[in-house]
């Protein structure tokens, strides 16, 4: 530090400093106190700060309030604090000079001065305006980046030059290579391709499927104008329509055009879809013309045929009076034909919504229905839908019964595509069912008093006839009580028929031996049964919950059946298995089997198969159908399994 001096006394030798200070080219001011006030400042210093003389006796922020917001006041007065000097070079400084607020630059020191008891009486401020100096290096800096920039673009576009160079070379080798691998493209396109080249459209190259078309061999064409190498166009028009394309340059389409082309025996008629487009040089001048051709003879017919297949089936549909759907479950989309409309209410003209055909629906039926497509929809099933329910598009509409009948499509990932089917009136039909069923039932209460009299006759007459030892009149009278044993077992069937469909079939579930069953029923088929040998084959002991008198009368359907279709003297097999959690019991004949087109349709009630060998229709249709609902209810399942020879029926029944 400085030795302390008394700035404010008349010393001579201060009055020197302070004047030699002022003569001083270096920038120099003096603060006495914390709050820097300018006790000295040189003609340098006044020069820097742009105020003249003005300064002089005031607080530093006082006289340069531009400094608020900068440093320097702040870092005064810290050296005033410490006593420890602050330097700084190239330091940015906003002033305000000639009325106008600049930014300068300088290097500067702020050093305090001290007494005996280290306590700061003032700071000397010197500074020097390196402005000019800073501007200059960032000048040069700016010069030494632009020569940089400008040594390594040359650097790079020599290398660039270079690069060129090379590549131009290699595209020169390639240019021939180009040209060979375009003629390869060409020529193994599956479009037939053709280039005409000059005014007389010469043909340069013609691909080997435009060829296929023509019915030409590339010797017969090629270097040849296109007129003469296909003569048999002379009384078409595409001659003219090319030498157009050449001479406008306005390409040409032609879809499905029917066009005459050579042939072995002579001209074949053909369909063809052709482009004609003209080739243009790099300067723009047409030098040819190119022909792109795709024979859709084959693809027209099919498409006709198709449309022809359509137009059939929807004079089909509408012939047979059915509705017909189309369903998509990703996007919602439903849609119907004008028949399937008018079911649901709707015109011709009015889009269809699944919201609106739900509606329709009777409410009953609408849960079935909603069952039956989630069913259908499912990729684990077959896709199959079938449902009927009853549909009232109004209040003044009577209900309509319909059976819906269709299809799932899945794609390739198991997911629904669409749901398409048809529908068909069956209203008439199920009342002509309803009253076949009450004109059943009736005629079978009926015929009960009457019949269960008769038999009390014919067993009082047996008696008699037994008392009277006439071995005859017994022969007759027993065939009789047969036939009227066989008529009250039709009666029954009947009115168990009757008694599904109203709900009133019940079940009396007992534990029986399905072997004792069998060996009752053998009994009675080796008293009853003289036209067929019933062979019951009875192996262990199986006990099954069922109604013994209902899984009875399954079996004597079935065996009954066997006795009406197959030949007389053969063999009836009757035979029963453990099949894990299931009790299988199956009747097998010797007959015909079961026609084709009957076999899914067996089950249904009223439905008569033919016999294969006369041609009759037997029965009333009622017995397998009441088969198939018996084991249902009991929560098992029947089935026509296949057969070297005759019907096998076997139904299943679950053992636990």
């Amino acid at each position: 530090m400085l030795p302390y001096q008394q700035i404010d006394s008349e010393d001579s030798d201060q009055t020197l400093l302070l004047a030699a200070l002022q003569t001083a080219n270096e920038a120099t001011a003096i603060y006495t106190t914390r709050e820097l006030r300018i006790r000295f400042a040189n003609d340098a210093m006044l020069k820097i700060w742009g105020k003249g003389a003005s300064p002089i006796g005031m607080n530093l922020d006082d006289a340069l309030p531009e400094l608020a917001g900068q440093p320097f006041i702040d870092l005064l007065q810290r050296v005033w604090d410490t006593g420890v000097t602050s330097a700084g070079f190239d330091t940015p400084a906003q002033l305000v000079v000639d009325d106008k607020l600049q930014t300068f630059y300088f290097d500067f020191e702020y050093r305090a001065i001290q007494n005996e008891f280290q306590k700061t009486v003032c700071i000397i401020h010197a500074a020097r305006d390196v402005t000019q100096r800073r501007q200059h290096m960032l000048r040069l800096e700016e010069k030494e980046e632009e020569a940089q920039v400008l040594n390594e673009e040359m650097a790079a576009t020599l290398e660039e030059l270079l690069s060129t160079n090379e590549e131009l070379n290699q595209s020169l080798a390639m240019l021939a290579d180009s040209r060979e691998h375009v003629r390869t493209i060409i020529e193994q396109a599956p479009i037939g391709i053709c280039m005409l080249q000059g005014r007389e459209l010469r043909i340069e190259l013609a691909n080997a499927e435009i060829l296929r078309i023509w019915g030409r061999s590339e010797a017969e064409v090629v270097g040849k104008s296109h007129q003469s190498a296909r003569p048999e166009l002379h009384d078409q028009p595409m001659n003219d329509w090319l030498r157009a394309v050449y001479d406008t340059g306005i390409a040409r389409t032609n879809t499905e055009l029917r066009v005459l082309l050579h042939d072995k025996t002579g001209r074949r008629e053909a369909f063809v879809n052709s482009i004609y487009k003209p080739i243009r040089s790099s300067k723009g001048n047409i030098t040819g013309v190119l022909i792109i051709l795709e024979e859709v003879t084959e693809q027209l017919a099919r498409h006709r045929e198709y449309q022809k297949s359509a137009h059939m089936f929807a004079m089909a549909v509408e012939a047979a009076g059915l509705g017909t759907f189309f369903y998509e479950p990703d996007t919602g989309l439903f849609s119907g034909n004008d028949t399937l409309k008018s079911w649901f209410g709707l015109s011709s003209g009015e889009s269809m919504e699944l919201s609106k055909a739900i509606e329709s629906i009777y409410p009953e039926d609408r849960p079935l229905v909603a069952q039956a497509i989630s069913d259908a929809l499912d990729p684990n099933s077959k896709g199959d839908y079938f449902v009927e329910y009853r549909i009232k598009a109004s209040e003044h509409e009577e209900i309509r019964m319909v059976e819906a009948i269709g299809r799932t499509i899945f794609d390739g990932h198991g997911t629904a595509v669409s749901l398409n089917g048809t529908l068909r009136d069956i209203t008439e039909q199920k009342k002509d069912q309803q009253r076949k069923d009450d004109f059943i039932s009736m005629v079978s209460h009926e015929l009960k008093t009457p019949l269960t009299s008769i038999n009390g006759y014919m067993q009082l007459m047996q008696r008699r006839a037994i008392s009277s030892e006439d071995a005859p009149m017994q022969n007759l009278l027993e065939k009789a009580v047969k036939q009227i044993a066989n008529m009250k077992s039709m009666i029954h069937g009947f009115l168990d028929v009757s008694r599904l469909e109203s709900g009133k079939l019940v079940l009396n579930v007992s534990r029986f031996d399905i072997a004792a069953l069998l060996a009752t029923l053998d009994e009675e088929y080796r008293a009853t049964v003289e036209t067929h040998r019933i062979e019951v084959k009875r192996t262990e002991s199986i006990i099954v919950n069922a109604d013994m008198q209902k899984i009875a009368q399954v079996v004597q359907n079935l065996v009954s059946n066997a006795v009406k279709y197959a030949p007389s003297q053969t063999i009836i097999s009757l035979n029963y298995r453990r099949d894990g959690e299931w009790l299988k019991v199956s009747v097998q004949d010797e007959g015909p089997g079961i026609a084709l087109e009957d076999r899914e349709n067996i089950f249904d009630r009223y439905y008569r198969a033919k016999n294969n060998e006369s041609g009759i229709i037997a029965g009333f249709g009622i017995g397998l159908y009441l088969c198939r609902e018996i084991i249902e209810r009991h929560g098992g399942h029947i089935y026509l399994e296949e057969s070297q020879g005759g019907a096998k029926f076997t139904f299943a029944l679950p053992l636990s």
